[in-house]
């Protein structure tokens, strides 16, 4: 009874039997699998050594060139610009940072914007302007939605509502749940109009890619040389901004990658939610751990399904939890979550089934762990793609939703296409590399059947790209590089580890023979196996041995001159392999640790010393002669509007800035500040003071300067622009 554990020899693999003399034998199904050659070994090995070369050295150095090769192929206001990240509190005139830089570099700024820190103000707006838009949505076609009229139709539906329909609010809001929290909304943000708001980062956007890489090169600082103020950090003393300031610049995401209704958080806000977020993604893996051994327990292709199935929908709550998470761009979102969806697959995918599997299934046929993962793979290729390929939702949004919105706008909001994440696509072709890593050794197939999942998922991803998946915002390159830095080393880690496992365990039946048994009629005796009727062989006496180097008794490396007992089942070229895999995995795992502890090092250098490389050569075309110029304005995306919201003032930004245009509607229409003039109409404060300001320089004209004028007539002096599209600085004549 003690061998017959689930762990050591399972039920289906022993069975007991009466001999002549009536004493008891233990007969157990031994894997006559033969001796493995020591070439077969060195082959596994030899495409490890090659996986890495290709893998890691040459795709590191094909990222490089591609990025360089796409920075120079497109100039965007990214290549012309830098963020100033601890400006003074009270520097909010872009006037002043302009001519900073002017006199200081010979620098033309054409565009600054200085932004505040108003990300709750930001917040309280948007939510407000959403409670409206879901208003006027439920509104019937031609019905006003005029606040007071929109105050008499809440009220007349709540006093209407019967009891099921008051129930059925508390789930499906209606107009009163939505005006209800727009007044409070409302008040709220009077409220926060009288906050004064320092200014927090300014974005300069310079008229020449030259002028940005000198001003990045020049005033290149640590971080921490920056907060302390170090004043001796900077190369020249005309480089410290008022005299005293030493600022720290860096260069800044693209302009649609800023989320500026969180841009002004702190790294303990962000460390707090990501803790939290990530908890429930460690406990969403435990209830899938528990529903696969469920479903693995019916059968072999209910199990991959369910891990397929939780595979597409777990991004769906990965990407719930990142969104309560405060990240300044969207390339830290992404990054966020990426690392969740691929933590989530990697264990999905790839691990769990070897934890569900028992060590002796390893080589079973139906049932077993290679069967499983044929299956798995099997499931990647065909269901997977073929969910993206039918893209259910897209088509029920544009053929059957779209046709009945109530509104122009409803139905364009249902032709935006599918929503979609870079870092879920990344983590899609991951786990596919991850399961084919983690089972090479023992399934070579997982090869072939990789490289025909990627190739279609390529193809089915250019394919959704340019028809089905919606506009996405410019990323930049942080998840290519965390992808290629973290996920491939530790995927090489992996790779070698688990060669040794599997090339130690080898035949995975916890069986060492003693030598054959002295009565011969302990010979041939028939078993009924699987429903067959089945003849062993019982002339060699067998004693159990684990195997398994995981778990009790396991040791790392999984060599087996330092297992404690030996192990005796392996042969003399087993031996040879396992040693070689062994210690290949330890060298692996230090390669890999020194790797992330001198990317630690570089990281602690730079906050203490500041490093400017530039990426790509200067192309020599001036900002203003782009073809799109777009502006670092702070805009806010929304769910409800086709387009985003505008949080500065719209009227005082060109045109020309946007990289988007509503062909019904004018910027104002989505303009936040509008909502602050309306509520604040009538208070004693400036609707103004709460929002970034945004200036743009036209390389003809520059800013009035005002150092000998009275501070009563500095603040009566406003851009314009004329009728020929240019931006001049005037005083106004009312106020003169």
């Amino acid at each position: 009874k003690a061998m017959r554990r689930q762990d050591i020899l399972p039920v289906n693999r022993c069975q007991v039997r009466e001999t002549d003399d009536g004493s008891l034998l233990t007969y157990v199904l031994k894997n006559e699998c033969g001796e493995v050659p020591i070439y077969v070994g060195m082959i596994n090995y030899a495409m490890i050594i090659l996986l890495f070369l290709v893998t890691y050295v040459y795709l590191g150095m094909y990222l490089k060139q591609q990025e360089t090769k796409f920075d120079e192929d497109e100039q965007t206001a990214q290549d012309y610009s830098v963020q100033v990240e601890n400006p003074p509190e009270s520097a909010t005139d872009p006037d002043e940072w302009f001519r900073f830089f002017k006199d200081n570099f010979g620098a033309h700024v054409t565009v600054c914007t200085c932004a505040v820190e108003n990300d709750l103000l930001l917040h309280t707006l948007v939510e407000r302007r959403e409670c409206l838009r879901h208003i006027e949505l439920l509104l019937e076609p031609g019905e006003s939605n005029d606040e007071l009229e929109i105050a008499r139709k809440a009220a007349l539906i709540e006093r209407d509502r019967s009891f099921f329909k008051k129930m059925l609010a508390l789930v499906v809001k209606g107009i009163p749940e939505y005006y209800a929290r727009m007044v409070s909304l409302s008040a709220k943000v009077k409220g926060l109009a009288q906050l004064s708001v320092p200014c927090t980062n300014v974005f300069l956007t310079f008229e020449t890619e030259a002028a940005q890489r000198d001003v990045l090169e020049k005033m290149s600082v640590g971080i921490v040389q920056a907060e302390k103020n170090i004043k001796s950090a900077v190369a020249d003393p005309k480089y410290l901004f008022r005299g005293e300031h030493v600022l720290y610049i860096s260069e800044p995401g693209e302009p649609s990658a800023i989320r500026w209704q969180d841009l002004n958080v702190t790294n303990l806000q962000r460390l707090k939610s990501i803790l939290v977020t990530g908890s429930v993604t460690f406990a969403g893996i435990v209830v899938v751990f528990i529903a696969v051994s469920a479903a693995d327990n019916v059968s072999l292709v209910a199990g991959a399904y369910t891990i397929t199935a939780f595979n597409v929908a777990f991004p769906l709550l990965a990407k719930a939890l990142t969104n309560t998470e405060p990240h300044p761009s969207e390339s830290e979102f992404q990054t966020s979550l990426y690392f969740k969806i691929s933590f989530f697959r990697w264990v999905n995918t790839a691990i769990v089934i070897t934890i569900v599997t028992p060590f002796t299934d390893t080589l079973l046929g139906e049932g077993g762990l290679i069967a499983k993962v044929y299956q798995q793979f099997f499931s990647e290729i065909v269901v997977s793609t073929a969910l993206q390929l039918t893209d259910i939702m897209g088509h029920a949004n544009r053929h059957i939703l779209a046709p009945r919105a109530t509104c122009q706008d409803a139905m364009n909001l249902l032709f935006k296409g599918t929503e979609w994440n870079l870092a879920e696509r990344y983590t899609d072709m991951t786990k596919i590399l991850f399961l084919c890593v983690w089972y090479c050794s023992i399934f070579p197939a997982a090869y072939l059947m990789c490289a025909v999942s990627l190739f279609l998922k390529y193809y089915v991803d250019k394919f959704s790209l340019v028809r089905t998946w919606e506009r996405a915002p410019h990323y930049g390159n942080d998840i290519a590089w965390i992808s290629h830095g973290v996920f491939f080393p530790l995927a090489l880690v992996a790779t070698a580890i688990m060669s040794s496992y599997y090339w130690a365990g080898f035949p995975y039946d916890n069986l060492c023979p003693l030598g054959p048994l002295q009565d011969a009629a302990y010979g041939d005796i028939n078993f009924t196996v699987d429903g067959k009727v089945e003849e062993f062989n019982g002339e060699f006496e067998y004693e159990y041995c684990r195997q398994n180097f995981f778990g009790r008794g396991g040791i790392f490396p999984f060599v087996s001159k330092i297992r404690k007992g030996g192990a005796t089942w392996m042969t003399d070229d087993q031996e040879v392999v396992t040693t070689i895999f062994g210690w290949s995995s330890v060298a692996f795992c230090v390669a890999v640790l020194f790797k992330f502890l001198y990317e630690w090092f570089m990281v602690y250098k730079a906050l203490h010393s500041g490093v400017y490389k530039p990426v790509g050569a200067d192309k020599q075309i001036a900002y203003s002669t782009l073809d799109q110029k777009v502006g670092y304005i702070p805009t806010i995306s929304s769910d409800v509007f086709s387009f985003p919201l505008i949080a500065c003032l719209s009227e005082e930004v060109d045109p020309q800035l946007f990289d988007w245009k509503d062909p019904d509607r004018p910027f104002l229409y989505y303009d936040l500040t509008e909502d602050a003039r309306e509520l604040l109409k009538g208070s004693p404060f400036d609707y103004k003071d709460g929002f970034s300001r945004i200036q743009h320089y036209s390389p003809q004209q520059e800013p009035l300067h005002v150092e000998n004028l009275t501070d009563s007539v500095k603040e009566f002096i406003e851009p314009i622009m004329t009728e020929d599209g240019k931006w001049e600085t005037v005083l106004t004549v009312a106020e003169a």
